[in-house]
């Protein structure tokens, strides 16, 4: 690399975009001083750009690796903190979709099982019905109080997901990934204690 390019935060725009033209001729050595100068500066407008669920920190770090594979389709001298900026929006666009997909799927998905238990209930006879509710019981039961509480947020007060995350300082993200995992636990453990009920001899 050319002694005339810094190699920290302190380069300016045009020493980056020299540096650009190094970086297209193949090496990477000078790419790295490219990540240094712009980091922080690209980090903080992720930041602002990110929904809570989002890690923008793995937002930045995959703009400068897709702006690296693409350097060819940039053109020296128009901004190039401007073109890495535009390709973190929309890999921030395209991790916020993916996540309003997940939300659909498991919306989906829960309304499929709530299908499935109407069905099922239907044709129970009322006995039975008791017996499942004492096993539900039973299994909450053996659920720390952490778990009992986040399932009585949603369940008994009937709270959105966003509003139980911003209570706990959680992203909403994450206290439904915790949802599914207890919903799973639950369905499991009565699903257990019926089959263990059924094979054991009156």
């Amino acid at each position: 690399m050319p002694g005339c390019l810094k190699t920290s935060e302190m380069m300016t725009d045009p020493e980056v975009e020299e540096a650009i033209l190094h970086v297209q001729d193949g090496s990477i050595e000078v790419y790295r001083t490219v990540l240094t100068a712009y980091h922080r500066r690209l980090r903080n407008v992720v930041a602002g750009l990110c929904p809570p669920s989002v890690d923008c920190d793995e937002i930045a770090h995959m703009a400068f690796v897709e702006a690296y594979r693409r350097i060819g389709q940039y053109h020296p001298n128009t901004n190039f903190f401007a073109w890495l900026v535009a390709i973190a929006r929309n890999l921030v666009r395209a991790e916020f979709e993916k996540i309003q997909r997940r939300a659909r799927n498991e919306r989906n998905f829960l309304n499929h099982l709530v299908a499935q238990q109407l069905d099922r209930l239907a044709d129970e006879d009322p006995d039975t019905l008791v017996v499942r509710t004492t096993f539900l019981a039973e299994c909450l039961a053996q659920l720390n109080a952490d778990a009992q509480a986040l399932l009585g947020m949603r369940y008994r007060d009937a709270l959105r997901v966003r509003e139980i995350a911003t209570r706990q300082g959680r992203s909403a993200d994450a206290v439904s990934v915790q949802l599914f995992g207890l919903r799973k636990l639950l369905r499991d453990c009565v699903a257990g204690k019926s089959a263990a009920a059924s094979s054991t001899p009156p």
